[in-house]
This record gives structure tokens, sequence and C-alpha cells, in this order.
């Protein structure tokens, strides 16, 4: 009987959940007052709906390995993200992958190995708040669509920050686009100010984003994409992350 509750309130969690994200995926152009509203009443409602309801499974102790249960709920936010954009699809596992190999190779604890992971699946979260046209166009981004496509860091640091769990993820996810002579975005971070985690992702989202096919262009080789990456060593790049993911792609 308890088994049969467990199945039930896990499932509904999670539907729930999917059903939430699945109504935010299909709005459509918004406007930055209704990303203001989206971020005041509809995010907040799904974040703290995702907190308390783990907090509930953990101290009922119908549901042991809360972690399992949280990495199921980060993957299928990433699945739908992917969705979104046919053109990223399977983009977030891709760099789960990578940003497991890099952290593991660069003799990180377990824990953080696993944040990292984490920022890596849900880096892109806020293109969620990304209007399709400008995520899909095939042309260069005007300079106002770019500046709509900047928010996407700022948005996904505003629906994951609330969850407890995903805290210390968040300033991954922030500041992912930052460059490390100080060049990127949003906050103009450079060399060590930018969390290692956002560091690793920076790369491995430049690298994934030049072997795959995209609106504007194919996919580039892997030797020619190892190129760029050691050329932004330094100026883009963090160059001992570069190196770590170049000797791991050898």
């Amino acid at each position: 009987m308890i088994h049969y509750s467990i199945y039930i309130i896990l499932a509904a969690v999670v539907s729930v959940l999917i059903l939430l994200v699945l109504v935010v995926w299909h709005k459509k152009q918004l406007l930055q007052k209704e990303i203001e509203n989206f971020e005041k009443k509809d995010l907040k409602f799904l974040m703290i709906f995702a907190d308390r309801s783990a907090i509930t499974l953990e101290n009922i102790e119908l549901y042991h390995n809360l972690h399992d249960f949280y990495f199921e709920i980060v993957q299928t936010l990433a699945r739908v993200i992917d969705a979104k954009d046919s053109y990223i699809s399977s983009h977030a596992g891709r760099a789960r992958r990578y940003a497991k190999l890099i952290a593991k190779k660069m003799g990180l604890a377990a824990e953080i190995v696993k944040q990292i992971e984490y920022a890596a699946l849900m880096h892109d979260i806020g293109k969620i708040g990304i209007a399709e046209h400008i995520l899909k166009k095939a042309s260069k981004l005007t300079e106002q669509e770019m500046d709509v496509m900047k928010m996407h860091t700022i948005m996904g640091y505003n629906i994951i920050a609330p969850i407890t769990f995903l805290s210390c993820v968040a300033p991954m996810v922030l500041y992912h686009q930052e460059w490390y002579n100080g060049d990127g975005y949003p906050e103009g971070l450079s060399g060590e100010e930018i969390p290692l985690g956002a560091r690793i992702v920076a790369v491995i989202d430049s690298y994934d984003a030049m072997t795959s096919d995209r609106p504007y262009r194919k996919a580039l080789s892997k030797e020619i994409a190892v190129s760029e990456l050691m050329r932004g060593a330094g100026t883009q790049f963090d160059p001992n992350v570069v190196d770590v993911f170049t000797r791991i792609l050898e």
C-alpha cells in the first residue's frame, strides 16, 4: 500500500511540473511586461511547488533517494528546453556528459561534479521565455533581438535560484555567457570571478554549438571546433578548462 502511495505522489508531482513547463513553452513572443509577470507569478509558483513537493516527500519518508528524484525533474526540464528548438536536440544531455568528464578530470569533489552536471543540463532553461522566431532565426540577430536573447541567463537564474537544491547551481547558469577577459554578459565578470562551473559550461556549450547544425550554418568539424576553442583560450574561455576538455576529446 505504501509503495502504491509513493507512485501516486511521484506521478502527480512530476505530471504537474511537466504540465506547468509545457504551458510556459507554448507562450509566444513574451514582452518585457509579460516576462516580469512570468517571473513574479508563474515561475514563483512552479519553483515553490517543486521545492515544497520535494520537502514533503522527504519529511514523510516516502522517497529515500531524493537526488535521483531531483535529477529526473532536471532531465525532464532539459528535454523540454531541447524540444522547443529542434536545432539543439539532445544538447543538454551532451553538455551534461562533457561537464561530468571535465569536472572529474579536474579532480573536483563528487558533490561539485553533480552541481556542474545540473548546471550543464539547465544552463539554457531561460530560453523558455525567448520567442521562437528569435531562437530559430536563420540570419544574424538584430541588436534588439540580441538584447532579448541575452536575457536568457537572467531568466534562467530567476527560475532555478528559488529551489533550495539548485541554489548553488543558479550562479553557474547566470554567468555561463561571461568571457574570461570580461567581455561577456550579464555582468562582465572576468577570470576567477566567474564560477568554475560557469567556465566549464561556457566551453562545452560553445563546442556543442559549433559541432551541431544551426539555423544559420551546418555543423563544424571536431577539428575546427577544437581549434576555435584553443584560439579563444584566455579571451573567451578559461585556458585550463579548454586544455582539460581538448585532452578529453583526443
